[in-house]
């Protein structure tokens, strides 16, 4: 498990507090364990997948060549070959 090295504040109302005290509790986990997971979870993942949505529409949006699979699979085959044809 990576070390954890930071530490952050964060001001709960009362009944935020007593909810997730319960929820932790339930869980048998300490609330800042629940806390960090759901920070993962809700924050962190999200702007993964963002980012991933992000990049899928740039590549989508790029004027790429395409033709019929048989020729892209023969010019795949080539670059990957080193420009040389294969038997």
């Amino acid at each position: 498990m990576p070390t954890l090295a930071h530490k952050v504040q964060v001001l709960l109302t009362d009944e935020q507090h007593r909810l997730l005290l319960k929820l932790a509790k339930t869980q048998q986990k300490p609330l800042s364990v629940l806390l960090r997971e759901g920070v993962v979870e809700q924050v962190i993942k999200q702007a993964r997948r963002a980012a991933k949505r992000q990049a899928c529409d740039a590549i989508a949006a790029m004027a790429l060549p395409v033709g019929e699979w048989a020729d892209m699979e023969a010019e795949i085959g080539r670059a990957h070959a080193g420009g040389r044809r294969r038997p």
